[in-house]
């Protein structure tokens, strides 16, 4: 299953590399340097992923999820930053009690961590059997 992922920073390098990673193991994503073009993108696109840099030309990438949530209650967000006070304000929000659930990762991003949230966005698949009497697929419960 594609997963849709939307990535916001304003960095052209930096969106260009985690764009690029994210097409190349088969996801559809959609590159934002701004929280005016992201919020467009999340109208349209309803994402499964968002991944979003906290400063941003436009706004705080952190704030902009906790507002966005609501909206996309299914969707995983990853909040990064290279500004270690913003990415200490950002965990911080993240303790909050009505906080949603999101990962907080220093820039750059490993990969891996993208792997995960991608990974965590994606619905389990139950199994399919195939039937040697009738050549028939069925799941498996």
């Amino acid at each position: 299953m594609t997963v849709t992922i939307v990535v916001i920073e304003d960095e052209p390098a930096t969106r260009d590399l985690i764009v690029g990673y994210l097409i190349r193991r088969g996801n559809r994503v959609t590159g934002c340097s701004t929280l005016a073009e992201a919020t467009q993108a999340l109208r349209d696109l309803q994402p499964d992923v968002v991944v979003s840099d906290v400063g941003l030309p436009d706004g705080n990438g952190a704030d902009f999820c906790l507002d966005n949530v609501p909206r996309l209650p299914h969707a995983r967000w990853l909040i990064m930053s290279a500004q270690p006070d913003l990415l200490q304000h950002t965990r911080r929000l993240a303790k909050h009690s009505d906080a949603p659930p999101f990962s907080v990762f220093d820039k750059p991003v490993p990969l891996r961590a993208l792997d995960d949230v991608v990974l965590r966005a994606k619905p389990a698949v139950p199994p399919i059997r195939a039937s040697a009497a009738d050549g028939q697929l069925e799941h498996v419960p």
